[in-house]
């Protein structure tokens, strides 16, 4: 396993008010971006989204398979 963990929390004011962009890299490189009201929901993410890369990539393995089995039916 390649570890890429990172992340960045930036607070940024929208029409609604102050927010905190969350942005966070699991262990296999994959990308969550996600908008919280407050510092410690956005830290929550951040959190839960590490906790869970293995399941994370193991989903995202089976949807490439899908689609690729979908393109080979296509071209058939």
């Amino acid at each position: 396993m390649i570890t890429k963990r990172n992340y960045k929390l930036t607070p940024e004011i929208k029409s609604w008010g102050e927010v905190w962009k969350v942005e966070a890299w699991n262990d296999f490189g994959m990308k969550r971006t996600v908008y919280e009201n407050n510092i410690i929901d956005a830290s929550e993410v951040v959190i839960n989204w590490w906790e869970s890369s293995e399941e994370e990539f193991e989903k995202m393995n089976i949807q490439n398979k899908v689609l690729n089995n979908l393109v080979k039916k296509e071209i058939k």
